[in-house]
């Protein structure tokens, strides 16, 4: 649960946090997409909030996704 409520407010933190490292590198690098769009204009903040949500959100998921196939027995597909 940790992991999660950190990638909600960081995309890519609850990656670190569960030791998914090359994850959180993407998770994080596109939250810094989301920042240059930011930087790009005032025309362009509702795209980069509905994409700095998005990305939350599907980080997210994808942590408790990630744990969810780590804590499955190795012999089991």
């Amino acid at each position: 649960m940790i992991a999660v409520v950190l990638s909600l407010l960081l995309p890519g933190l609850g990656h670190a946090y569960s030791l998914h490292l090359p994850r959180a590198l993407v998770w994080f690098g596109g939250t810094i997409l989301v920042g240059l769009v930011l930087n790009g204009g005032e025309e362009n903040t509702a795209l980069a909030l509905w994409m700095a949500g998005a990305l939350a959100v599907l980080a997210a998921l994808d942590v408790v996704l990630a744990m969810w196939l780590d804590s499955r027995p190795s012999g089991r597909r």
